[in-house]
Order: C-alpha cells, then structure tokens, then sequence
C-alpha cells in the first residue's frame, strides 16, 4: 500500500469541494493510504460548518484526516505551506478544489509510476482539459517565454492530436501536482509574496528546475479542470488586477535568469477563446 497525503483548499466553495472530497474518499479503496489534509481558506461560517459534516461524516475512511480552518485567507501559499508542514505522506498530492477526477482511480497510479521511475522528478502533473470542453486541452504543462510570460502548451488543441506519453517541461499547473516530498524541502515551501494567489505554482516550479529537478507531464492522463473558480472570486482582489500584479512581481524576481529557462516564444502563447476558432485565430 502506498501512502500519500492529499492537500486542498477551500475559500466559500464548499459545495465543489464537497464533490472532490467524495472522489478522493475513493481512492483507499484502490489501495491507497491516505492522509488527508484540508485547509479552509477564512470562508464564511455556512460553508466551514458543511466541510466539518463531511469530515465527521467521512474520517473513517482515511489513515489520517485533518480539517483546518483558518480565520482569514492565507492565501494558496500559505494556505499550501500549512499542508506541507504536515504532510507525512510518501508523497503530496495537490489538487484544486474545482477539478473532477476520472472514475478510474488508475490515473493515480501512473502519476505514481512516473515520480518512481525517475528519481530526479519533483513534480508529476496531468494533462488538463476543460471541463466543458473535455476533448480539447487546457495544459499539457507550461512554458515560459524569455520575458516571464506563462503559457499552456497545447492550449486549445483537440486532445486526440497531443501524443499520449509523459514529457518534461519546464512548469506543470498546481490544478494537480504529485509532488516529490525530498524535492519539496530541497527548496523549502512556496513564497508567499504570490498570495493571495497567482504564480506561486510557476515559481516553485522555478525554483525547482534551479535546483536541478525535473518536472513532468504524463499526457496519457486527463484531468478534467474548471479554472480560477476561487481566485475570481477573492474579495479584494480583482482577478485581472491580481494576475498583472503578481506576473509583475514574478518578472521582477527572475529577470535575471528568464532568458536561460526560458522554452516558448511569445507567438507560441494561445489565450484565445474555447474551442479556436476555425480559422485558427
């Protein structure tokens, strides 16, 4: 039995997180060992008091549940770093309360496979696919350009023409990380300069990569992924003016390497709308 610890958080969507909580209480079925680890990110009390029924209701069926609900956001980071502080697992799973995990729990175990097989691979991502468009990819990891913009590989492309098959990049989107635990303290936890969210995944992948640690994305696994449920809804926080700000902070951080890491070019980037456009456009 493998023993992995699972982290999410929660910031006033109770209901979607619900809804994972009840895909990952599966997997000790499949053999798993789980430890499983919720921060509530300071949500209003209705929905703090609906994930305690759920773990009342549920802790049995975990080696290890812990519900921790903070009084204020702490943000992605800080809200990840009070996960990672008690994370006992073999290894971490991330996942973002707003993705929907396939029925077929074998998904995980070739993740699992993937962060065995090498062991100078810190993270393990998904193939990520809209949710309302699940043949179309939505990342298939990400590449930055010499400026420091992020951009989805294969954003946009029908899923059947992105090969089937695990391949190193430079960033993998945190919707679904298996994360390498001695990866994970070589550079310590994420910075919480990002918070309350935004770039906080692409600089810890940064920094892992400094370190000389490999990142991968098993494109034979797809994971179906909403997108920015919680970060468009930070009161306080714009979410236009949130992403500018902290991509301004990001460039700001790591001028100095981004033309050595950088892998795409900036005509390489396609944010446009789903599904393209038949032109291509």
């Amino acid at each position: 039995m493998s023993s992995l610890t699972v982290g999410i958080l929660n910031l006033n969507e109770a209901a979607m997180t619900v809804q994972l909580l009840d895909q990952v209480a599966q997997l000790p079925e499949a053999g798993w060992d789980i430890q499983l680890i919720v921060v509530d990110n300071g949500s209003i009390n209705d929905e703090v008091q609906r994930l305690t029924d759920w773990f009342l209701s549920n802790k049995h069926q975990f080696e290890e549940s812990i519900f921790l609900g903070a009084s204020c956001n702490l943000g992605c980071a800080g809200g990840r770093n009070a996960i990672l502080k008690l994370a006992a697992g073999e290894a971490f799973l991330f996942l973002d309360n707003d993705v929907i995990l396939p029925d077929n729990p074998e998904w995980l175990t070739i993740l699992w496979q993937d962060l065995l097989a090498d062991p100078d691979v810190a993270i393990v991502g998904p193939m990520l696919v809209f949710s309302n468009y699940p043949e179309i990819v939505q990342a298939a990891g990400s590449g930055l350009t010499s400026r420091g913009r992020v951009g989805y590989l294969h954003r946009g492309d029908p899923v059947e023409t992105v090969p089937a098959m695990s391949v190193q990049v430079s960033i993998s989107p945190s919707a679904c990380w298996l994360l390498r635990p001695e990866a994970q303290r070589t550079i310590g936890f994420f910075a919480e300069e990002f918070d309350p969210a935004q770039y906080e995944d692409v600089d810890f992948c940064v920094r892992l990569g400094l370190e000389g640690w490999k990142i991968v994305c098993n494109r034979s696994v797809r994971i179906m992924h909403i997108g920015h449920v919680t970060t468009k809804n930070i009161p306080g926080h714009p979410f236009e003016r949130l992403n500018v700000h902290k991509a301004m902070r990001f460039r700001e951080k790591w001028a100095h390497v981004l033309p050595k890491i950088a892998t795409i070019q900036q005509e390489e980037i396609y944010w446009g709308p789903i599904p393209r456009p038949v032109d291509g456009g």
